[in-house]
């Protein structure tokens, strides 16, 4: 088993954990509640995760575009296309009133079924390169972050390799929709059974 092979099982795991064990069932009012000050709405982790790994994807593969266009916009009534980091409650809150959560859903299955792309087209000795330095600082312009609170990211990811960022779909989905679902799943007293 390969890298690419290794990855795929984990993310495929991780995706099963989240799609039917965590979210499933869910109700449209219970994906957008934000339960206290600091916790945000599983739509939100939704989001928030599916944006970072269609955005990685063009790091790891600079080929690949995102999954996002405005077609996916329409769909999920969205109208930032950022990546999510450092939005204020407010926008989190304007977020969670419009944003369409069968849409969410279908954009968030359309982006893992890209990241499995990716993986499995990568070439295993890139996995090891650095991504591309004036790609990632990009993000400062390009929309992908969206104020001035996100603006330490790009040198905080700088230097990373591409096995990094493809790893980051497993550990940031791990630590946004597990973790995260999971706390607001019992402040709000939906129990979470395994």
């Amino acid at each position: 088993m390969d890298a690419r092979q290794f990855f795929l099982e984990q993310y495929d795991t991780v995706c099963f954990i989240v799609n039917d064990l965590f979210l499933k069932g869910m109700t449209d009012d219970q994906m957008r509640h934000q339960p206290n000050e600091g916790l945000n709405s599983m739509a939100w982790y939704l989001w928030h995760t599916s944006r970072w790994q269609d955005y990685a994807n063009t790091l790891i593969d600079p080929k690949s575009k995102q999954v996002l266009d405005n077609q996916w916009c329409a769909r999920m009534n969205v109208n930032r296309a950022d990546v999510g980091t450092g939005m204020t409650r407010e926008e989190c809150t304007q977020f969670n009133r419009s944003v369409d959560i069968e849409g969410l859903r279908s954009y968030w299955n359309a982006v893992g079924n890209r990241v499995r792309e990716v993986a499995r087209s990568i070439p295993l000795e890139e996995l090891d390169h650095s991504v591309d330095r004036a790609q990632l600082y990009r993000m400062l312009d390009d929309g992908t972050l969206a104020n001035e609170r996100a603006r330490w990211l790009p040198s905080f990811l700088e230097g990373k390799n591409k096995a990094w960022f493809l790893s980051m779909a497993i550990w940031h989905t791990a630590e946004h929709l597990l973790g995260g679902v999971v706390c607001v799943r019992r402040v709000c007293g939906i129990p979470v059974g395994l």
